[in-house]
C-alpha cells in the first residue's frame, strides 16, 4: 500500500489560514497534500456534519448552528489531512471519527508552543509525554481506516534533537504513525529566525516513514535545496504557500498580484467568509511578509495596500480593489438561484467564526517605516532590530534630508526672486 505522504509536497497547517480556498488554490497550483488548519479535538466533535447542497461542499457546522467549523469538498478529499489538537486518546478519536470518511488522512499536533495548547497539554507537550503521544497515535491507528501522522518540532539543542528526537520520533512511527512532519524552529523562536534544516538530517534514515521538512521553504528551488540538504523527500510549505500558493508551481511563482486575483476567485466560488478572505489577501501582499520583498517591476493592483483591504467592509469592496466586483455578483447570484431551486435558506453572509480586524491591521503593532504588520510586543522588538528596519529608518531619514534641503533651496530662490523685484 502507496504511503500519501512519499514524496509529497504539502500545504502545511496554518491557523486562520488554512481554509478551503487556500486549501484548492495549492492543489490546483500542484500541491500533493493539503493540511487543513488545527482544529481541537471537543470543537470538531461537537459539530453535525451537514452536505450543502448549494455549495457541493461538506460543513461540520457548530452545535449551536452559527458557525462552520470545517468545509471540505470532493475536489480535495483525497489530498486534504485535517489536523486534531489533542491531549488525550479518547477525545482524539472522537474528532478522528467525526472527519475519517471525507479527508485522506488525520494528523495531530505535536509542535504548537503556544501556551493556550501546552496549558491544555496539547501540542508541544506531547513531546514531554511520549506515552501519550503514542497512545493517541495507536488508538487512531487502530480505529480508523485512513493513515494518521503527526507533527513535531526540534528540540532544543542539537544533542537533543539527534538522541530524543529520534527516539520520540521512532515511538511515533512503531505506534503507527504514517508520516511525522518536523517543524524547524525551536520553540521559543519566531518566524524571523531561520530554520535549522541541520537538525534533520540524521533523522530521515533512522525511519522508515516520511519525514516531511518544515521551515523556510518558498520557492521551487529551496524544495531541491532542503531536499539534498536534509534527506527529507517531502515538505510542507506554510508562510510561502500563504504569501503566494503559486510556489507549488514547477513553472515556479506568478506575480503576486495575479496570486490574489487566483484565491479571491476560488473564495468567492467556496463561498468563503469574509473576514477569513481578508485576512488571507492581507498576508498575501508584501508588506505583510518579511520574506517578500516589494517587487521591483510594476504589476496590475500593485498600489493596493494592507490599509486599503482593512478599509474594506463586504467582500465586493475588497474584491473591487482588484477589479473583481463581478466575480462576487456573479456567485451570489449563483449560489442565491440555486438555493431558491432547492428551497433552501441561505444567510446573505456565511455567518462562519468572527476573525478579528487586528489581525489585518493593528496600529498598536504597526510599522509605517516598513509598512509591516507586527503581531506582538516581541514581534515589534525584534523587527526594531533588524537590518531591514534600520535599512528603511535610513532610507526614510535620506528621503526627509533630501525634502528640507529641497524645500530650503526653494525658500532661498523665492527670496532671491523677491529680492530682484524688489530692486526692479
Amino acid at each position: 500500500m502507496s504511503n500519501i505522504y512519499e514524496n509529497a509536497v504539502c500545504l502545511a497547517p496554518m491557523v486562520r489560514a488554512g481554509t478551503l480556498p487556500l486549501r484548492l488554490l495549492s492543489l490546483r497550483n500542484g500541491a500533493d497534500l493539503v493540511y487543513g488548519e488545527e482544529i481541537i479535538d471537543k470543537k470538531i466533535a461537537h459539530t453535525h456534519r451537514t452536505v450543502n447542497e448549494v455549495l457541493d461542499t461538506i460543513d461540520f457546522v457548530s452545535s449551536s448552528g452559527d458557525s462552520v467549523v470545517f468545509r471540505t469538498c470532493a475536489e480535495e478529499k483525497s489530498k486534504v489531512v485535517f489536523q486534531i489538537g489533542t491531549a488525550a486518546s479518547v477525545t482524539a478519536l472522537k474528532a478522528a471519527e467525526m472527519v475519517a470518511n471525507d479527508v485522506a488522512s488525520v494528523d495531530i499536533n505535536m509542535g504548537c508552543p503556544k501556551h493556550f495548547s501546552i496549558q491544555g497539554g496539547m501540542g508541544i507537550a506531547l513531546m514531554s509525554k511520549p506515552e501519550v503521544a503514542s497512545d493517541i497515535i495507536k488508538t487512531l491507528k487502530r480505529n480508523l481506516n485512513i493513515p494518521v501522522s503527526c507533527k513535531i518540532r526540534i528540540k532544543e539543542t542539537p544533542s537533543e534533537t539527534v538522541s530524543y528526537q529520534i527516539d520520540f520520533a521512532k515511538g511515533m512511527e512503531q505506534a503507527g504513525a504514517a508520516a511525522i512532519g518536523i517543524h524547524c524552529r525551536q520553540a521559543h523562536e519566531r518566524p524571523c529566525d531561520d530554520a535549522h534544516w541541520d537538525a534533520l538530517k540524521t533523522i530521515p534514515s533512522a525511519l522508515s516513514v516520511p519525514v516531511l521538512a518544515n521551515g523556510d521553504i518558498y520557492t521551487q528551488e529551496d524544495i531541491a535545496r532542503v531536499r539534498a540538504e536534509t534527506g527529507c523527500q517531502s515538505v510542507l510549505i506554510a508562510r510561502g504557500a500563504l504569501q503566494n500558493a503559486s510556489c507549488f508551481r514547477k513553472e515556479g511563482l506568478l506575480p503576486y498580484t495575479e496570486n490574489i486575483c487566483d484565491f479571491l476567485r476560488v473564495a468567492a466560488e467556496t463561498d468563503n467568509v469574509y473576514q477569513n478572505t481578508k485576512y488571507s489577501v492581507s498576508r498575501m501582499l508584501p508588506s505583510k511578509v518579511n520574506t517578500l520583498e516589494a517587487p521591483s517591476v510594476v504589476v496590475p493592483y500593485g498600489d493596493v495596500t494592507v490599509a486599503d483591504i482593512a478599509a474594506t467592509k463586504s467582500n465586493r469592496e475588497m474584491f473591487a480593489l482588484f477589479g473583481l466586483d463581478d466575480v462576487v455578483d456573479t456567485y451570489t447570484a449563483k449560489y442565491a438561484a440555486r438555493a431558491a431551486e432547492l428551497q433552501v435558506a441561505r444567510a446573505a453572509d456565511n455567518p462562519d467564526r468572527t476573525y478579528d480586524d487586528s489581525h489585518v491591521l493593528n496600529r498598536q503593532f504597526y510599522c509605517d517605516a516598513c509598512s509591516l504588520q507586527l503581531l506582538s510586543d516581541q514581534d515589534v522588538a525584534l523587527h526594531i532590530k533588524g537590518k531591514r528596519h534600520k535599512k528603511k529608518l535610513r532610507a526614510v531619514a535620506s528621503k526627509s534630508l533630501l525634502n528640507t534641503v529641497e524645500s530650503a533651496n526653494k525658500r532661498a530662490k523665492l527670496d532671491h526672486d523677491a529680492d530682484v523685484d524688489a530692486q526692479d
